[in-house]
């Protein structure tokens, strides 16, 4: 189960790099595509690991509840069914894909001030191409992406009191504390 959850995570992944080096060429246009792939690598290890996280939860309930079909991350049956695998796999995929688009989007709206910062920020490199490049397509990822392997297995992985995104007019996902005012 452990090697079908790492390799959801990994495809997503590799699906997010790639979009990364085009919209980082697409931005950068015939300058420098380091500053917009580190802004890339950025968003994707921190605000897209949110925005995945409740784009999943929803949808794996949408699925569920409309059309009865059942996509909750990490649960693949015993022994693990290749079928459930792949389901969750595209929905995952189809997560990653639309953060990136949304994503994509914000650059696009704010691509001056970005590029300013993520310029001024990799500055102290310039005087190396091959260091920043390193820092940027390596170091940086290795580092991040470690941080973003993480919290994306705590939601891609089963979990036995699975609950899903619930509706305002539900009740709390979490029953109040003892001795609360709730």
């Amino acid at each position: 189960v452990f090697k079908l959850d790492a390799g959801k995570n990994a495809l997503g992944a590799l699906l997010a790099h790639f979009l990364n080096l085009a919209v980082s060429e697409m931005f950068a246009g015939d300058h420098d595509p380091c500053p917009w792939y580190f802004l890339n690598i950025l968003f994707d290890t921190t605000v897209s690991v949110g925005i995945n996280f409740l784009l999943l939860r929803s949808l794996e309930r949408l699925l569920l509840e409309r059309f009865k079909i059942d996509v909750k991350a990490g649960s693949y049956g015993n022994p693990p069914d290749m079928d459930r695998w792949l389901r969750q796999l595209g929905l995952w995929l189809f997560c990653v894909a639309t953060t990136k688009f949304l994503l994509t989007l914000f650059f696009a709206v704010a691509a001056s001030p970005l590029s300013w910062f993520a310029t001024k920020l990799l500055s102290p490199l310039c005087f190396n191409p091959h260091l920043e490049l390193f820092v940027v397509m390596v170091l940086m990822p290795l580092v991040l992406n470690a941080f973003q392997f993480w919290m994306q297995d705590n939601f891609l992985k089963y979990v036995a009191n699975y609950t899903p995104i619930r509706s305002a007019e539900e009740e709390p996902i979490l029953p109040p504390q003892r001795g609360s005012d709730l």
